[in-house]
């Protein structure tokens, strides 16, 4: 959404935006003020499925489209810690899935993409910290219109052409007669360094529980990549016990040697991790 070119909400956003902020107006005063002096950089703020749930128009919404509910929680949130003066950056994440969101890493397959699932999951191994531009940000010379493109993770970043506001305003002025010589350059734009938005995060492969013959880590088992970001960077380590939260999507193969290559893998997003098993025994 642009700054200076906003669009409003539509009924149905303005509907969640007020369901959020009477959510988080019942069941988070507490923990908001238990964050007052909080100096951390990055907060995961944890909400309880049970909860959201029972919130008239959230529950449904977080299942039917989960990046737009939770794109609209992210507005409200940060709009509470503006107004209660707290420093940490908040991310929502969801924890205490139901468990007819269950499901096991070796059985998911392609057929799962999409899906948002809980799995038990050991950690085999970690990557290095790193980082991503996950929303380039562009600028107008010609009319200082400013928009978003949302990129994908290890993707090509995507190009943007032309100003989309002068391409609507150019068409316009030709349907009414002008001269093209008089039409504005749609294509006098740069990308502004200071908004793109870059965030943090790390690879880690994890395995199925099952595969744990005994307390040692094994060597050779079949792991699946997960991502995650934000404040879970760098907070795990090899053998460790987790309940992870994930949107299943697709990758392309590593070790593909050539650019066209359809064989893809799958990759877990992970939205949110608990601390140990939720249905194994550690």
């Amino acid at each position: 959404m642009s700054k200076k070119n906003g669009t409003e909400p539509t009924p149905e956003e303005k509907k969640l935006l007020a369901a959020w902020r009477t959510f988080f107006q019942k069941n988070c005063k507490a923990d908001f003020a238990a964050l007052a002096t909080s100096e951390e950089d990055v907060w995961g703020f944890e909400l309880q499925w049970s909860l959201l749930e029972s919130h008239k128009g959230l529950g449904q919404s977080f299942l039917n489209d989960m990046e737009k509910c939770l794109h609209s929680g992210q507005i409200v949130i940060e709009e509470q810690f503006r107004n209660h003066n707290l420093k940490p950056r908040p991310i929502i994440r969801i924890v205490g899935i139901s468990e007819l969101h269950r499901y096991h890493l070796v059985d998911l397959r392609m057929r799962d993409r999409t899906r948002f699932l809980r799995f038990d999951a050991v950690v085999h191994s970690t990557s290095r910290a790193m980082g991503w531009l996950k929303r380039s940000a562009y600028t107008c010379n010609e009319c200082t219109h400013e928009w978003v493109i949302k990129e994908a993770l290890a993707r090509a970043r995507t190009k943007a052409e032309a100003c989309p506001m002068c391409l609507r305003r150019g068409f316009d002025l030709l349907l009414e007669g002008a001269k093209r010589e008089d039409l504005p350059d749609p294509r006098d734009i740069r990308m502004d360094l200071e908004r793109n938005y870059y965030e943090d995060i790390q690879y880690i492969e994890l395995f199925d529980p099952t595969c744990l013959s005994d307390e040692e880590l094994p060597d050779d088992v079949p792991t699946i990549t997960a991502v995650v970001s934000d404040e879970y960077v760098n907070q795990f380590s090899p053998g460790q016990c987790i309940t992870v939260n994930a949107l299943i999507g697709v990758d392309h193969l590593p070790s593909r040697d050539y650019i066209r290559d359809t064989r893809r893998i799958l990759r877990l997003d992970i939205h949110s991790v608990e601390e140990g098993f939720s249905l194994h025994e550690e």
